[in-house]
């Protein structure tokens, strides 16, 4: 084995972690700027290989420091997708806490225009305009613009240019108070981490929208068990990455972290613990309708414990303790948010959850030979050190120009590179399928001819263009699709990114109707951003009989990790893993792939 391989499967070999720390956020973020700035002086080529490096940057298995550390310069150029030129960037970044080219790029635009580039109904060309023919230099100045109608007269504008103006700094302003799932998340996990190790801490866990894995999260909320309160209080506002105290009590304090997010954490005793961590896990409503159980029995029930009407304490260290004290089974935090889950506990009908280490496979992964970072080799073998016994390359087909997109000649070399793979690979007990993510034409065709799909395992259709289409044009295109006898699965449905792109408009129960009667699967795509279908869309279709497939939509050995929030959005939307195909074991997947 050369090398260049060696290092590259050995760079997979750490711990597959789902977001990056502060630093390697800040970097990709620079890289994402420097690139939406040099595509707006209309600049070749540079912008696709910095948006290429702030990708790989996102979802690093390493801190850039580690990185550093280890081998500078030398040590970034190992990573696919970062050559010299942006290795020396980064360790710029590093040692001086900026990028000098970024600092002159930034000249290049005007104050205020900036920020607009993000609100995406606009994009950093009709920023430009905005600034230049409407002398716009703020968000607040585009708001009161486009509440006034002063937008709709600029050639290439209009009235629902204004609405989609107004919709895309609605999303900003979310975006700004609500951070993704798949970044809070390993805030929170470190925190924890840090708490227990705490001496005299007994337990410590996230509370609140994390715990519940819902798709975005407001702050982090963490309970702890412990005998030294004021111990864990000064830790805790103390600690590196508290940006701000916003408050320090004796039990109960609240903080600022650099990375965004306002974190709190209560100290509580053992008697109280579960009763507190089923008040501040939540939702609202489901404590709404579990108090209004407990005073039909003629009980209490608070965060301090479940009691009798004259005060003597019932249940409250576990949860378990507290649901059984109420007649109820255990309901498993997803489940929390009064969709008929109380009424199903007492009928004895929840389901029985996917788990998360059911996944067996991913049918959704890209590598290098399209926008991917690694090789088809490195992405198998980094699925394997997850525990998986399959994968499925989708690389992007012809229509994604920008994408590197696979025509049917290129795809049959790939083809015959994974048969050439999968002799070695078998011997391990692990496949890779022959697959791609096919784009769905504005009439519903796919871009590759029916000939080449007939030769793949698995064909995940998607839609990548058009989303500003009416109503039942998208839904025409997509049923159109989805009776492709070729089509597998129905990739991230409804196009959505979350609190940057709306889905787009798109009668679903058609489309859940089309693809029940043409035996397809819908996609949950796992990415943090997509989490598509969600919760709710997820419920849906599986009221109509669906099945699923939870995908990653991987673009580098890192991404392979998305699997967990893909299978959280499956158990919020009440899935058990036999409504989902990779949970499947190789030899059972590989008699449904043949059954199609």
């Amino acid at each position: 084995m050369s090398s260049a391989k060696t290092q590259e499967i050995a760079s997979i070999l750490g711990e597959v972690r789902t977001s990056p720390n502060s630093a390697n956020l800040q970097i990709s973020r620079i890289f994402h700027e420097i690139a939406d700035i040099l595509e707006l002086k209309q600049v070749a080529w540079k912008p696709a290989a910095y948006r290429k490096a702030a990708r790989v940057l996102e979802t690093l298995s390493e801190d850039i420091e580690d990185i550093n550390k280890r081998g500078g310069v030398k040590a970034f150029m190992e990573i696919p997708g970062i050559g010299e030129r942006l290795a020396k960037k980064i360790v710029e970044f590093l040692e001086t806490g900026k990028v000098e080219e970024y600092e002159r790029v930034k000249k290049l635009i005007p104050s205020g225009v900036e920020e607009m580039m993000h609100i995406s109904s606009l994009g950093p060309k009709k920023a430009m305009r905005l600034y230049q023919e409407r002398h716009i230099r703020s968000v607040a100045q585009l708001e009161r613009a486009a509440r006034t109608n002063k937008i709709r007269t600029l050639k290439g504008f209009g009235p629902k240019s204004e609405q989609d103006i107004l919709r895309g700094l609605s999303l900003l302003k979310i975006r700004k108070e609500r951070m993704l799932l798949g970044d809070a998340l390993p805030i929170a996990r470190e925190l924890v981490a840090k708490l227990e190790k705490i001496r005299g801490v007994k337990a410590a866990e996230a509370a609140g929208s994390i715990r519940r894995m819902k798709e975005t999260v407001g702050d982090i909320d963490i309970l702890v068990i412990s005998s030294d309160a004021p111990k864990v209080m000064n830790f805790f506002t103390t600690m590196p990455d508290v940006a701000t105290i916003l408050a320090k009590g004796p039990t109960k304090s609240m903080v600022m972290l650099k990375q965004g997010i306002q974190a709190d954490v209560r100290v509580l005793k053992l008697k109280s613990f579960g009763a507190a961590l089923q008040y501040f896990t939540g939702n609202k409503d489901h404590n709404v309708a579990l108090r209004t159980a407990a005073i039909k029995k003629g009980l209490k029930l608070s965060e301090y414990g479940l009691f009798k009407r004259s005060g003597s304490y019932i249940a409250g260290r576990t949860e378990q303790e507290v649901y059984k004290a109420l007649g109820l089974p255990y309901i498993e935090p997803e489940l929390r948010e009064n969709w008929g889950e109380l009424e199903a506990a007492r009928k004895h009908a929840l389901p029985k959850l996917i788990g998360y280490n059911d996944i067996k496979g991913d049918l959704h992964v890209h590598t290098n030979w399209s926008e991917g970072s690694a090789t088809i080799e490195a992405m198998a073998r980094a699925a394997q050190l997850l525990g998986r016994q399959y994968i499925a390359i989708a690389d992007h087909s012809q229509s994604q120009k920008i994408s590197h997109g696979l025509d049917g000649k290129r795809l049959l070399k790939q083809i015959a590179e994974i048969d050439r793979l999968n002799r070695a690979f078998e011997r391990q007990g692990f496949r890779i399928f022959k697959g791609i993510e096919c784009d769905v034409l504005p009439d519903g065709k796919l871009d590759l001819a029916d000939s080449v799909l007939k030769q793949l395992d698995i064909v995940v259709a998607s839609v990548h263009s058009g989303f500003k289409s009416p109503k039942d044009e998208m839904t025409k295109r997509i049923c159109t699709a989805l009776e492709n006898p070729n089509v597998t699965i129905l990739a991230h449905p409804t196009g959505r990114l979350i609190n940057v792109r709306e889905p787009y408009a798109v009668d679903l129960e058609k489309v859940f109707r089309t693809a029940k009667s043409n035996d397809k699967l819908l996609e949950i795509n796992s990415f943090p951003s997509r989490l598509d279908l969600s919760d709710v869309n997820i419920k849906a279709a599986k009221e109509c009989g669906l099945k699923f497939a939870i995908d990653t939509d991987s673009h580098s050995p890192d991404h392979l990790g998305f699997t967990e929030f893909g299978i959280a959005q499956a158990r919020r939307g009440w899935l058990s893993s036999k409504d989902v195909v990779n949970t499947l074991p190789l030899k059972k997947f590989e008699k449904f792939v043949e059954s199609r």
